[in-house]
């Protein structure tokens, strides 16, 4: 029997699964699917569980799935369900059986639990599915654990029926193919000696770990014997590597008509229709059935009715025999069969992306269903592989190529936007009218224009100009010139001139403006962003506004690609991210799903941000990691990755910096624009301690902001950060001079989080009671803001002041700092507050110490360090009564509940030498610690 190898992974699942079923671990019933390919061992892993199941005290009850048998009703379950019933055959009642099947298993499995195994579950009648789907529904109620195995590839293991079953597993699991170690017990247990490694990589290598091609392979080479010396492995080795090669050799010898159906087959997919695959070999149905069982003879066809080599190794094989126009006229007969034939469209193109001399108008056609049905089952790559592909087929100019190209990119912006980018500017050269022009203008996200070269946005602006100003437009020219002109305005945020215009801009579509349609909406976006960036308007106007255009879009990911994430950076500066959070959630989920690489890096930037700006730190730091997972920074330039800049300045992570610093650091120039580089680059000069190269990154980056009319210190505070600099080198009038610019800009804009950081940083600054008063304001401003953090912040700076002046309420201060860190998981200002209260406890207890008499001090610092009341009364010379009062003393007034508290302050109190310095101890004398 041959051992069950490399599947310990497995049988703990299952395993664990077992034990969650029993009494003991709460009786929680659970499915589990074993899937795979042919002959990787699913059945030899169900052969194995009911010898486990047994010794656990479980019952085993199993099942096999017949293709042949598929039409007799209850097949399966009566498998399953007649050891339950013994001498009686299972009869379907009348009416409805599930729920009094379902009954039996509840009651057999009270008594003790049951394992049900159903082998080749794809071919389990559509009765008994029905019946194990019902049953998978109510497991959690149940001491039942199920294993099911799946032949993945069979086209009945894609029924819905079965899925109705398989999707209730609680885990999947997929036994890979043998490790090496693996193969060598398997070589070890087939020739009884131990595996020559050389013999054990050629097997790998030849079989790829499959255990039944495996088998079959050591079967048909244990005839020879097995080789003992070098010379001999060397040769044995040389023989299974040739394995590809006999196999060309043995198909040469057969007739046309078997060689003409391997070489179809070669070509489709396994599990394809005998008749296609006849068809493709040009044979009629006779033919077709006779050269099947040549190849089933040969053994080069798994067991079953479809065409479907056994391995890999036959598939390159049979290749190895064709010339290459042969391989391409076969891919190309194989897709025009497909078509014609009612196939999905993936299957022809799949073909087609094979064969690249095919450039006929249907194979265009073909190749463009088959994107959009990639595009449907979320996976983009594949989509923009078949457009790539019919691009071949069109002329290097014309309007048809250029349609292609802007097709493509939509596709590409999912995963690649860079390319996306270059295929809408060469489709903007091919285009015969402004509207055409226009509409795959808009086609390049706003966020992704502003770092394009600078020739691809004077292309844009030219188009804009040819279309003209959307106020002379109307239908669909007047939303194309409405976006065009957003991207083109939101290139001025990030450059000097124009973006002190969008307050303006947006003032004039009156006070509340049109949000009918996508185009306006995303418009007013980047007026509104481009105004809250230069404080062209407050606060209290920016919110309401920014929270109606989020009413009127719904969570897509495709929000990504056009002025939409925008938003966050308004909502976030005006300090109202209520509603943001969820809708970004959402939007995500729907990302993943449908596989957009893009779209989920841009919503984890946008998490990202909101999460910093509500103060839960630890959270943002986490979607940073997945916002850099997701290879954003391939794409993006750092300055659209600034969530993530500020999410490691404020957590001073290095590690996090150092990443950032090594990514591709900006996009094109277009203009000035501040550099997040500075922002970094100070940020961890300042960990150094290198305050004055630090301070020279931050106002350089302040300057250029000016410079771009990035005014408004609830997106970037970095005057808070200088003036802290300048502070702590000594410069306290520049230090001031930024921080009231600072602290007015925040009082204009109208945020609590902008006003309470600047009174935090003024309370810094300034010495005595009114800096106190300002640490004060600062944290009563910080109450109407979610940002936890700033609170901690702000909480421990005034604690700390406190407790330099010695007031009682320092204590409060810096507790409620170090919780507000903690679940901010600012863990570094957590630190620091607990430092503070330390200092401050050892202070008070010094106090308290003071305050004992001489004998309370010596019978408290005895106690501390583990004397008991006997030993300390024989010590004193006293009685324990006397003892037990003078304890009693030290423990008001230490203020402490007892022996395990006075611990505490052990540090403070003498111990046995000290409290009795003129006396000698007995060296009889013991006590316990």
């Amino acid at each position: 029997m041959t051992p069950l190898l490399d599947r310990q992974r497995e049988l703990d699942a299952i395993t664990h699964a077992m034990q969650a079923a029993e009494p003991a671990r709460g009786a929680r019933g659970a499915l589990l699917v074993v899937t795979g390919g042919i002959g990787i061992g699913r059945t030899a892993l169900l052969r194995a569980l009911p010898a486990i199941a047994e010794r656990r005290g479980t019952q085993v009850l199993s099942a096999s799935g017949a293709l042949l048998e598929q039409d007799f009703p209850f097949g399966v379950v009566s498998q399953l369900l007649d050891p339950l019933l013994p001498g009686a055959p299972l009869d379907p009642p009348e009416g409805d059986p599930h729920g009094d099947w379902l009954a039996l298993v509840a009651d057999r499995s009270a008594r003790r639990p049951l394992l049900i195994l159903v082998d080749d579950l794809q071919w389990a009648d559509p009765p008994s599915l029905r019946w194990l789907g019902y049953l998978a529904k109510r497991l959690a109620n149940l001491r039942v654990t199920v294993v099911v195995t799946v032949r993945e590839g069979d086209p009945r293991s894609e029924e819905p029926r079965l899925h109705d079953v398989t999707d209730r597993a609680a885990h999947v699991l997929r036994p890979s193919p043998l490790t090496r170690s693996g193969i060598a017990e398997l070589v070890t247990a087939r020739f009884g000696r131990p595996a020559d490694p050389a013999y054990v990589t050629a097997c790998h290598d030849v079989t790829g770990g499959n255990p039944m091609f495996l088998t079959a392979t050591l079967a048909a080479l244990a005839g020879t014997g097995e080789p003992v010396a070098a010379q001999a492995t060397a040769v044995r080795t040389q023989r299974l590597t040739s394995l590809r090669e006999r196999l060309a050799i043995a198909l040469g010898s057969q007739p046309a008509p078997v060689r003409e159906l391997a070489k179809a087959l070669t070509v489709l997919d396994e599990g394809t229709d005998p008749e296609l695959a006849g068809r493709l070999a040009g044979l009629d149905d006779t033919g077709r059935e006779e050269a099947a069982r040549g190849l089933h003879r040969l053994g080069l066809l798994a067991p079953g009715p479809a065409l479907r080599f056994v391995h890999q190794a036959v598939r390159d094989a049979v290749e190895e025999t064709m010339t290459p126009v042969e391989q391409e006229d076969v891919h190309v007969c194989a897709a025009l069969l497909l078509h014609t034939g009612g196939h999905p469209a993936e299957q022809a193109a799949a073909q087609l992306l094979a064969a690249t001399s095919c450039q006929d108008d249907w194979a265009v056609d073909v190749l463009r269903a088959a994107a959009e049905a990639a595009l449907r089952r979320g996976a983009p790559e594949d989509a923009a592989r078949y457009l790539r592909r019919a691009l071949l087929g069109r002329s290097p100019s014309g309007s048809d190529r250029a349609a292609l190209l802007v097709d493509l990119a939509v596709i590409e912006r999912a995963f690649d936007p860079l390319a996306a980018i270059r295929h809408v500017s060469q489709a903007l050269l091919l285009l015969p009218t402004a509207t055409q022009r226009a509409k795959a203008a808009i086609r390049i996200p706003p966020s992704l224009l502003g770092g394009c070269p600078t020739p691809t946005v004077e292309v844009v602006a030219k188009v804009a100009g040819e279309l003209g100003p959307a106020e002379l437009l109307t239908g669909s020219d007047r939303e194309l010139a409405l976006r065009l002109e957003a991207r083109l305005r939101h290139v001025a945020v990030i450059g000097p001139g124009e973006l002190p215009g969008c307050a303006d801009r947006l003032r004039a579509l009156g006070p509340s403006p049109s949000l009918r349609t996508a185009a306006e909406r995303e418009l007013v976006t980047v007026l509104l962003h481009g105004a809250t960036m230069t404080q062209g308007l407050t606060a209290s106007e920016a919110a309401p506004l920014a929270n109606r255009i989020l009413q009127y879009e719904p969570a897509t990911p495709d929000h990504a690609h056009t002025a939409l994430p925008l938003l966050a950076h308004v909502l976030i500066a005006a300090d109202s991210t209520e509603t943001i959070g969820p809708w970004l959630a959402t939007a995500r989920e729907r990302a993943r799903r449908e596989n957009a690489t893009v779209p989920q890096g841009v919503i984890a930037i946008e998490l990202t941000h909101v999460l910093l700006a509500q103060g839960r730190l630890a959270e943002a730091r986490a979607q940073a990691d997945e916002v850099l997972a997701l290879g954003v920074a391939n794409w993006a330039t750092l300055q659209s990755m600034t969530a993530v800049v500020l999410v490691a300045i404020e957590s001073r992570d290095t590690e996090l910096a150092r990443r950032l610093l090594s990514y591709r650091p900006e996009g094109a120039d277009h203009g000035y624009r501040p550099s997040s580089l500075q922002l970094i680059r100070g940020s961890s000069a300042v960990q150094r301690g290198d305050l004055p190269t630090a301070l020279e990154y931050f106002m350089d980056w302040g300057r250029s902001a000016e410079r771009a009319d990035w005014r408004n210190p609830a997106v970037f505070p970095w005057r808070a950060w200088a003036a802290g600099l300048h502070y702590r080198m000594g410069d306290t009038r520049q230090a001031h001079e930024l921080v009231d610019e600072e602290y007015a800009r925040a009082r204009a804009w109208g945020t609590p989080v902008a006003i309470g950081r600047a009174q935090r940083v003024k309370g810094a600054l300034t010495a005595g009671e009114r800096g106190l008063d300002l640490l004060r304001e600062s944290l009563a401003t910080l109450e109407e803001s979610p940002n936890g953090m700033e609170r901690a912040r702000t909480g421990l700076l005034l604690g700390r002041r406190l407790l330099d002046a010695g007031r009682p309420e320092a204590e409060t201060h810096l507790r409620q700092a170090r919780e507000a860190a903690l679940l901010s998981g600012a863990h570094w200002l957590a630190d620091r507050a607990g430092r503070a209260l330390s200092t401050l406890a050892s202070s008070t207890a010094s106090v308290a110490v003071a305050a004992l008499t001489r004998t309370e001090r010596r019978v408290a610092g005895l106690a501390a360090h583990g004397a008991s009341n006997k030993d300390i009364a024989e010590r004193l010379e006293v009685s324990s009564r006397a003892v037990e009062k003078h304890l009693t003393h030290a423990y008001r007034k230490l203020n402490v509940a007892g022996r395990s508290q006075l611990a505490d302050v052990a540090h403070l109190l003498p111990g046995a030498a000290a409290a009795f310095p003129d006396r000698t101890e007995p060296k009889s004398r013991t006590y316990r610690r």
